[in-house]
């Protein structure tokens, strides 16, 4: 029966489809269905980073510089819960690399593989709205291997973050760093932070400051 607001359920309302099951996109053949992310050649290798929301005055413009999402998870859950309202804050921009949504050893698997889903996802939306998209790599324990890199074609530039590892957890960012080099044979690694020379050896690493980074040289610059 045709009602008033039958042309209003033509369609699932954003609200009612919270984990954006009616946009789903290709895998690469992995059993978690995470989404892929499109191959990404050399050229879109971003000069510098800004993170997520930040607003910037560059004389040449944002079009050399990249989104990043090494930052706390509840200052960018926007871009997975309201996707389309996120755009505008990502529109200035042409390279953006995926949301870094936490995954630590002590999570329960669910939880690490649904993080992961929610980065590639949010990839493949941007990459299907036009975006340049570089993803984003993390793991936590060695089983979380199983579905850290799916999703990710192999040979493409890819981004991590050295930020927080301390000196107790170093083994377990170069297991899992050796582990993606092996796996995915990135062209290139962009790197948030610095990493130790053996693991330069591996790949060819881009790497850039971190916002403390910035802090400490202008303290340097002006005495502080």
């Amino acid at each position: 029966m045709q009602t008033r607001s039958s042309t209003r359920w033509q369609k699932i309302p954003g609200s009612f489809d919270p984990l954006h099951t009616a946009q789903l996109f290709p895998t690469d053949g992995n059993p978690y269905h995470i989404p892929s992310v499109p191959h990404v050649p050399l050229s879109y290798t971003p000069s510098w980073l800004v993170p997520y929301r930040m607003r910037i005055r560059s004389v040449n413009g944002a079009a050399e510089g990249a989104v990043h999402f090494f930052l706390d998870d509840y200052r960018f859950e926007s871009v997975w819960s309201h996707p389309h309202k996120a755009l505008r804050y990502l529109s200035d921009f042409q390279t953006l690399l995926t949301p870094d949504f936490s995954l630590y050893p002590d999570w329960p698997l669910a939880v690490q593989i649904w993080n992961v889903y929610r980065s590639r996802w949010c990839g493949a939306y941007w990459a299907d709205a036009g975006f340049q998209v570089i993803p984003t790599v993390s793991w936590a324990g060695r089983e979380s291997y199983d579905f850290c890199f799916a999703g990710i074609m192999r040979r493409s530039v890819v981004a991590v973050s050295a930020v927080g590892v301390r000196t107790a957890e170093w083994s377990r960012f170069e297991h899992g760093f050796r582990t993606m080099v092996e796996r995915l044979q990135p062209s290139r690694v962009l790197c948030y932070g610095t990493i130790r020379p053996e693991l330069e050896k591996l790949v060819e690493v881009m790497c850039y400051p971190t916002r403390w980074d910035g802090i400490v040289s202008a303290r340097r610059q002006y005495g502080r």
